[in-house]
């Protein structure tokens, strides 16, 4: 009965820790000094995360420390999440420097918009200044033509006055 009790504790301790081990591993440690933050996982973090002591892992539970020193040579979320911190970091930057050239990009483009506009403003007044101009000399042309092409009556027995004649 002794030794029955003693393989219950000792079954109980180790599903403790391997269910400490699997939380560490998934990234979702309980332990209030291990929550939300990635972990390293060692035996002293299971243990705590087990919130037992360490002294069975090392006495009792050799299986565990070889679990757990492989589980500590794999990909954690905390080296992943390193990595992906590092990743996104880096895009980050570049982001920011597309950011910054596209800036510069829409001030010049503003700029040369401007210029254009300007450009197309004095166009713009030319060709009213020449419409107004083009207007007035067809407006004094139309006076004038009318004065220099009379054609004097004839009187009865007179001859018509013609312009000069050529001579042959």
């Amino acid at each position: 009965m002794i030794k029955t009790a003693a393989n219950t504790r000792r079954n109980r301790a180790a599903r403790a820790y391997l269910a400490a081990l699997d939380r560490l591993i998934e990234g979702k440690a309980t332990h209030p000094d291990y929550a939300g933050r990635p972990v390293r996982i060692t035996p002293a973090a299971v243990a705590k995360e087990a919130r037992r002591s360490r002294n069975p892992l090392y006495t009792t539970h050799h299986a565990l420390l070889t679990e757990i020193e492989a589980a500590a040579s794999r990909p954690t979320p905390a080296t992943d999440l390193a990595a992906t911190i590092a990743r996104l970091e880096a895009n980050n930057r570049e982001l920011r420097r597309v950011i910054h050239q596209l800036q510069i990009d829409k001030r010049n483009l503003a700029t040369e918009n401007l210029a254009l506009f300007h450009r197309a403003r004095l166009a713009e007044d030319r060709l009213r200044a020449r419409d107004r101009e083009i207007a007035a000399r067809k407006s004094s042309s139309a006076v004038a033509p009318a004065a220099t092409h009379v054609i004097p009556k004839q009187v009865r027995g007179a001859r018509a006055i013609s312009g000069p004649r050529a001579r042959a």
